[in-house]
């Protein structure tokens, strides 16, 4: 055991108190310390194992930590501390003073030793340290404002480095604290917690009970399937660390509030919902997310569920899952950023467990993938984390034998078959008043069916029925809530005939006929619902649609999205994010690129050239006006394509021009504006001056620029931080949406940033040639100028440009014939026929299963036009 006087101590001691007035625990140290920030760019995340803090703060036997692990541990409490409100001691507070404090460990370890490499190492790090402003008079040594220890040249010993370090670090225990006065973020208080909270639950709801609506979860009430604790113990964890009561867990879709009692009684309130295909999966996790948001005034300080497709996550990228969920929040509830929490509100509800993910589609990641998430989530969850997963039960099964270990203490159901009693009792309820002859046989036949002759697993698989003859084959397609929707979609219809159901030589398995409910499902669709112009008509779409054209686009986007497979022959995807197309077609090519830049180079140089000639009276032919339009246009043109590179990989940004409820106008910033016109202005009087070889001219130009470019870029810096600030009474994320905020920004900047650069090279230029020349002649050389400077900046300035690479794909894809010019618009009608779903601002196809069956017949040609 060590004593008082190794230096070990007082600064294990004082990490300690770090550690205890940020209230962290050495868990939520050890899963928290992976998010935070390195100090150097380009550093890995580095995460502190419990036995490296333990060590860093044994009371006993203290280890000397690496810096990096002092950097660490103390930029962690201080970032969990900040984003609890706990204020902290001046002297705890401060990372420099904390630097200084380490290096004077080791001259203090470096003299117990008598190691003089060490000590003259240690010295030669706490010289180098930047010196501290004068503290004003009377302040107390030691008051947390990161004072640095800084010594002249001379023989300043380790003797001497210390009693520096002393002063700076080791305050008197009685001397008060001055604490500085900071700038940041709002506080992080309970209030603007539950504030936060609110907005998201309100935006959840909002956006689920649209999709049930259009996925017709309730009409007329959810398919009654029965849910039971799965039979495969090697799925679940010990029962020890379960819940008792929930062992014999049994639930129906159809009283989805008794499963949400029985989940909140759990000690660890974590569900897996596993299944075969089209059993129901999503819809009970989306049944049960809404029944927690409707309760949620009885249960206040419960978290928030929101549905993620888990396919998006990387966990190469977002090695825990609190990341994962602050950056999909931010992607998918922009109005977050209006509540009291400002761009922390993410980050805050996602890492100190106000959020319930529902993680949908486990099965939909590769093999691998499905290993690294279920790795990924016991590492970062805490003693209180709640998580409901859903996937299927064979890519699960895997996943578990991959990764190891089952989700801790989470309680796995899977799903009985539909009883074919209550699938004709289903569809019963779902036929018209005077309903097509042969429905009475085939709900007769299907009631008197016995359920233990129908095995929805060889089914699924192209079996024969158990049962001999058609109402064997209806009986294994409605065994899975899919099978009884195609049923239901296709032929309950006012003109569809079911009598083609009872033909056992033309669908002799459940496989057939369910393959022929899919191709005849989107005519069925389409055929049902007739074009609507009112808000109101939530499943008819907007547009009327050729079967044989949607038929096309949706072949197209299936194959698109599943091939090319992943090694374990899963589909590639199942999510289709329009920002990803440009990427996944490869459409910006370099071919596309130069063909932009020389689209831009012939449009600089036809303007160059009219303008001059219009200035010289077009005689002779304005041949240096082709000149200079050939050489600024290409030179644009050239900075745009090479800009153009990155446009395919960008994820979509966020501006929204709508006055309602918003808090505030655009606003002027003359600061901003006149450091800008500031700096405009010299740079042009020297490049005038340089060029026109006139200071006169120069000195008027670029002063004349300056002023134009303030003024413009003040009113320009205020109107875009206008427009890319959230309205606290937006709305979650769509596909649609998103396209349309990621295309308002692109325009926005468009105009904000090309109107800036145009009057700064068009002004300057302009003037500059109309001292020098006649004023003609500075008109045609300032509209080149402006064309030129205003269209570069225009469109190669800022990082969000996945609207115009995705402009780029649809419009080469069109031209092939393969994809609608206006696809969004088709997509949006699609989700309205219920032939896609949405999450967040993702399409999926409605079921996995269209995908998959789209995907494996040969794609049509485009339908010939009339």
């Amino acid at each position: 055991m060590l004593d008082d006087s190794d230096p070990r101590l007082p600064f294990a001691r004082r990490l300690r108190a770090l550690k205890d007035a940020a209230a962290v625990s050495v868990r939520e140290l050890e899963a928290a310390s992976g998010r935070t920030p390195r100090r150097r760019a380009g550093q890995p995340p580095l995460t502190l194992k419990r036995s490296t803090i333990a060590g860093m703060i044994s009371q006993t036997r203290p280890v000397r930590p690496e810096q990096e692990h002092v950097e660490v541990f103390v930029d962690t409490c201080l970032r969990l501390a900040r984003q609890s409100g706990r204020s902290l001691p001046a002297e705890l507070s401060e990372p420099q003073a904390w630097d200084a404090a380490y290096w004077e460990l080791l001259v203090r370890l470096a003299e117990t030793r008598s190691d003089r490499r060490l000590a003259g190492e240690a010295a030669k790090r706490l010289r180098s340290m930047p010196e501290a402003p004068a503290r004003p008079a009377g302040e107390p040594v030691g008051d947390g404002t990161g004072q640095r220890i800084r010594h002249g040249h001379g023989s300043a010993g380790p003797a001497s480095v210390r009693a520096a370090a002393e002063a700076a670090w080791w305050p008197a225990p009685s001397a008060p604290f001055h604490v500085r006065r900071r700038t940041g973020p709002a506080p992080v208080t309970a209030q603007a917690i539950a504030a936060a909270k609110e907005v998201l639950a309100g935006l959840v709801g909002q956006q689920w009970r649209v999709e049930a609506t259009l996925r017709s979860l309730d009409d007329p009430d959810p398919i009654p399937v029965r849910w039971r604790l799965t039979d495969d113990l090697q799925l679940m964890d010990h029962p020890a660390n379960l819940t008792p009561a929930s062992l014999p867990l049994t639930a129906s879709s159809d009283d989805v509030s008794a499963l949400a009692g029985r989940l909140r009684a759990m000690r660890r309130q974590r569900l897996v919902i596993l299944g075969g295909p089209g059993t129901g999966k999503t819809t009970l996790a989306v049944q049960l997310l809404l029944e927690l948001l409707a309760t949620r005034h009885d249960h206040e300080e419960e978290p928030v569920p929101v549905l993620l497709p888990v396919a998006d996550w990387d966990t190469a990228v977002f090695p825990l899952m609190h990341d994962w969920l602050a950056a999909r929040l931010a992607q998918d509830y922009p109005a977050l950023r209006a509540t009291g929490l400002g761009s922390e509100a993410t980050a805050v509800l996602a890492a100190r467990g106000h959020i319930l993910p529902v993680l949908d589609g486990l099965d939909e990641l590769p093999a691998a993938a499905r290993a690294a998430v279920i790795t990924t989530l016991n590492r970062s969850l805490g003693a209180t984390d709640q998580l409901i997963v859903t996937g299927r039960t064979r890519d699960y099964r895997s996943a578990v034998e991959g990764a190891g270990d089952v989700l801790t203490s989470a309680v796995v159901i899977e799903p009985d078959p539909l009883d074919p009693a209550v699938a004709a009792g289903y569809l019963r309820r779902c036929l018209p008043g005077r309903p097509h002859p042969a429905w009475e046989h085939i709900l007769t036949g299907l009631a008197g069916t016995p359920a233990d002759t129908v095995d929805p697993i060889s089914t699924l698989a192209g079996a024969p029925a158990d049962t001999a003859g058609s109402i064997g084959t209806l009986a294994g397609v409605t065994a899975t809530p899919l099978g009884l929707w195609l049923l239901r979609a296709v032929y309950i219809a006012p003109h569809a005939d079911p009598a083609a159901l009872l033909d056992a030589a033309r669908f002799p398995d459940p496989a057939t006929l369910r393959a022929h409910l899919f191709d005849r499902l989107i005519p069925a669709l389409i055929g049902t619902r007739p074009p609507s112009a009112l808000p109101t008509d939530l499943f008819r779409p907007r547009r009327r649609h050729d079967p044989a054209q949607v038929r096309h686009v949706l072949g197209y986007l299936a194959h698109h999205l599943t091939h090319p497979r992943n090694p374990d022959g899963t589909p590639r995807t199942r999510d289709l994010a329009w920002w990803r197309l440009a990427g996944s077609t490869r459409t910006v090519t370099p071919v596309i690129r130069l063909a932009l830049g020389l689209i831009v180079a012939l449009m600089i140089a036809t303007v160059a050239t009219v303008a001059t000639g219009l200035a010289e009276g077009f005689a002779p032919f304005p041949v240096l006006g082709l000149v200079y339009g050939l050489a600024f246009g290409l030179t644009a043109g050239l900075v745009i394509a090479f800009a153009a590179r990155s446009w395919a990989r960008q994820r979509p940004g966020f501006a929204d021009l709508r006055l309602r409820g918003r808090r505030f106008r655009p606003r002027f910033r003359p600061v901003r504006g006149l450091l800008l016109g500031l700096a405009t202005g010299l740079a042009m009087v020297v490049m005038m001056w340089l060029t026109v070889e006139s200071f006169a001219a120069a000195l008027v130009a670029g002063v004349s620029s300056g002023l134009a470019v303030g003024l413009v870029h003040g009113f320009a810096a205020g109107f875009a931080a206008w427009a890319e600030a959230p309205s606290p009474a937006g709305r979650a994320s769509t596909p649609l949406t998103s396209w349309r905020a990621d295309r308002t920004l692109n325009l926005v900047r468009a105009a904000t940033v090309g109107a800036t650069a145009a009057l700064t090279g068009g002004l300057a230029g302009g003037l500059a040639a109309g001292l020098v020349d006649t004023p003609a002649f500075g008109v045609a050389v300032g509209l080149t100028y402006a064309l030129t400077f205003g269209v570069t900046a225009g469109l190669a300035a800022g990082h969000h440009h996945a609207w115009m690479a995705y402009q780029i794909a649809t419009a080469r894809l069109a031209l092939a014939g393969t994809l609608p010019r206006a696809l969004m618009s088709f997509l949006d009608d699609a989700h309205r026929l219920g032939l896609l779903r949405t999450v967040g601002p993702i399409y999926q196809f409605r079921h996995a299963e269209l995908q998959d069956h789209l995907a494996t017949l040969p794609t049509p040609p485009p339908p010939t036009r009339r």
